[in-house]
């Protein structure tokens, strides 16, 4: 089923009374050397959603809760990199903004989906592909994660050195944490399904022979720390096939 302009409207926001429309999308482009780290990050407004120095892959990374850049296949070269950077802003109307305020996560992501249609005129589809990935094991000696127990907890935080900290957290997220790290898929077969406290430091890959503090590699930390092992594997999973897709006009 292709996913663009004329369809997404239908998909969009399942759970509210009717379907929400964006009021104004703004797309302007940005330059390189004024945003810093390259890919920006995608913030949530009261009203609608705000994006500084993002490419389109981020953007489509995002909406369609991919874990990594290689489950989309057939971008054009200008929306795999960060040599064409976006600004972004979608507002939907006054009388709207309750309603979006009160959007679960996934139809805020179905409304960011219409963005892509309706400025980069993206039409694509989801289909399995099997493609290189790793999947996350236990070791033979058993995991090393402090088990925590009630209600609450707080959002596993990664600073840019490679230090993670994790609370009263399931592993869900260390999936992406992973995926961005090496690069390739990586599906959770560790069976493990509680809350866990811990801490993790590695090198980043960003930093591999620059960081000088002698911390190991995600994989070996993993193993070390946590008594998780990353292991190369191929994997069934769902990629999202951009079918077209039109740099925007600005405004």
């Amino acid at each position: 089923m292709l996913i663009g302009a004329a369809s997404a409207s239908a998909q969009a926001v399942s759970s509210a009374a009717k379907p929400l429309q964006w009021d104004v999308i703004s797309v302007k482009p940005m330059a390189a050397d004024k945003c810093a780290d390259g890919a920006g990050a995608v913030g949530w407004l009261r009203d609608g959603l705000t994006a500084s120095c993002v490419p389109v892959w981020f953007v489509a990374q995002v909406s369609y809760h991919l874990f990594d850049q290689t489950r989309i296949a057939g971008l054009p070269e200008w929306a795999k990199d960060t040599s064409h950077l976006y600004a972004i802003e979608a507002r939907v109307r006054g009388e709207d903004a309750v309603a979006f305020n009160t959007l679960s996560r996934e139809d805020k992501l179905s409304m960011m989906q219409l963005v892509l249609g309706e400025r980069f005129h993206m039409k694509a589809h989801m289909e399995p592909r099997e493609i290189a990935a790793y999947d996350l094991v236990v070791v033979k000696s058993g995991p090393k994660l402090k088990v925590t127990v009630g209600e609450g907890g707080s959002s596993p935080r990664l600073a840019p050195t490679g230090s993670v900290k994790w609370a009263n957290a399931p592993l869900t997220n260390l999936m992406w944490l992973l995926s961005k790290e090496t690069g390739k898929p990586v599906l959770d077969k560790t069976g493990l399904t509680g809350k866990y406290d811990f801490t993790l430091e590695f090198e980043p890959a960003a930093l591999a022979g620059k960081d000088e503090s002698g911390r190991p590699s995600i994989f070996t930390a993993l193993e070390e720390q946590l008594g998780l092992k990353l292991v190369p594997a191929k994997e069934p999973v769902d990629v999202l096939v951009i079918d077209s897709i039109e740099q925007p006009a600005t405004n």
